[in-house]
């Protein structure tokens, strides 16, 4: 006779669901199992067989977004949902299917064995959305961006190799100018920025010395207009943006004094007005005083993180959540570092620790590029993005503004530390140590 072996139970009255694109799966008990197909009609007909067996609880896979409606849904009816990552709940290789997948499911839940994901409510979830959805639209204009460059390049216009990007102000009325016929140089020159103008006059002149072809033009006004459709899309984004970020923030006020000042923002900016007001009325505090953060890396943390840290208990737990801490492996004596993935928090973390590593003046910059020295890029850019998120809850959870201690403070916190070693060390040995007086 076989024995069955059950878990713990630490969560009551709970359910498993497999979802997927046609069907989803249902098991109230983690043998019983009940399949609806994935119209509105079958949610309600869903909800109501949750009910009838007094579920208060579901956990389910975030599969692609076909969880979303059922999620609004079973919320909306007062039944909490445990969204996880598809990681937690892997089974046994081979013996993988959808009524398998969400018994086990349950049970993995029932025992609590399994890690909530972090769905922002709200408005807070749809500005989540807007913000990715505006990130893909940067990311499929950049193609168009690399098919002019490579027009010009065709056509010997050496313009890539002089300004910073071809899609700035100066760089598309020249190229406007261009497509419009305009094959003058000093005409084409005086349309760039003052400063280009001041600095680089001699260069530009020699960039746009290049052979015109009629197909290589032809090409790069084909890729100009999707380009500039994406941007339409993107200030259609930021309209929406802005009105959600009102919505959230109407009813809050906040002093001048907290505000402060906000921070240049160098690429993508979005054209939200107030938005450096908007975000400090949002999370209570300037965030943005922490090295390398401004107005439009809050906009994509705030649909992450939320606001609010108080489901973390400590600092450890959020930077372990955002994937910066190292995973530890032990078998027997034998004990390594895992590598762990990143979340989409940690890896905004890491983007902006990379962005430091040349600052000279700040400390975190220091740290990275010694590190680097030490160990390798990668492991330093996770180092760095660790202390951004220790500093970031900080900010949160204390609500005071972060304080740039600088490079030379770090550099003399390096140097004490080294001198209590060598003292330790000296005392170890019955040694001393004499200090040598600088030359005035």
């Amino acid at each position: 006779m076989l024995k069955v072996i059950t878990f713990e139970q630490v969560n009551y009255s709970a359910a498993g669901i497999d979802i997927g694109s046609e069907k989803f799966f249902v098991s109230v008990d983690g043998q019983q199992v009940e399949n609806f197909e994935t119209y509105t009609s079958d949610y309600f007909r869903c909800i109501s067989y949750l009910k009838q067996h007094c579920i208060e609880k579901v956990a389910m896979e975030a599969t692609g977004v076909y969880w979303i409606s059922l999620y609004s849904l079973l919320e909306q009816n007062e039944i909490r949902v445990c969204l996880v990552n598809p990681r937690e709940t892997r089974s046994r290789k081979g013996h993988k299917t959808d009524v398998q997948d969400c018994r086990w499911i349950q049970r993995l839940f029932s025992a609590g064995l399994l890690k909530e994901s972090f769905i922002p409510q709200g408005l807070l979830f749809e500005i989540r959305y807007l913000v990715r959805e505006r990130m893909d639209i940067i990311e499929m204009g950049s193609t168009y961006v690399n098919k002019m460059q490579r027009c010009l390049e065709l056509m010997n216009i050496k313009l890539t190799s002089v300004i910073s990007q071809i899609h700035g102000k100066s760089g598309l009325r020249m190229i406007s100018a261009i497509l419009e016929g305009e094959r003058n140089p000093q005409a084409l020159l005086l349309l760039c920025d003052e400063r280009i103008i001041n600095k680089k006059a001699n260069r530009v002149l020699q960039a746009l010395e290049g052979s015109y072809n009629d197909t290589y033009l032809f090409m790069l006004k084909q890729n100009l207009k999707p380009w500039e459709e994406h941007q339409k899309q993107i200030a259609d984004i930021d309209s929406c943006l802005e009105q959600l970020l009102v919505s959230l923030t109407k009813n809050k006020s906040i002093s001048n004094e907290k505000i402060g000042k906000s921070k240049k923002i160098r690429h993508h900016q979005p054209q939200i007005k107030n938005l450096h007001e908007i975000m400090v009325k949002l999370f209570g505090v300037n965030v943005s005083s922490v090295s390398g953060i401004n107005d439009y890396t809050l906009l994509r943390l705030v649909g992450e993180t939320g606001a609010d840290m108080n489901r973390f208990p400590s600092v450890n737990h959020f930077v372990s959540w955002c994937g910066l801490a190292p995973g530890h492996y032990q078998n027997g004596k034998y004990r390594k570092t895992k590598r762990m993935p990143c979340s989409r928090t940690g890896q905004i973390f890491k983007e902006i620790a990379q962005g430091l590593e040349n600052s000279k003046t700040v400390a975190i910059g220091s740290f990275i590029r010694k590190l680097k020295a030490k160990r390798n890029a990668p492991v330093a850019y996770k180092a760095g993005a660790r202390k951004l998120a220790e500093a970031y809850y900080n900010a949160l959870t204390k609500g005071t503004d972060y304080v740039e201690q600088g490079i030379k403070k770090y550099e003399e916190q390096l140097r004490q530390r080294e001198r209590a070693i060598l003292k330790r060390l000296a005392k170890k040995h019955n040694m001393q140590i004499s200090e040598k007086e600088e030359a005035a």
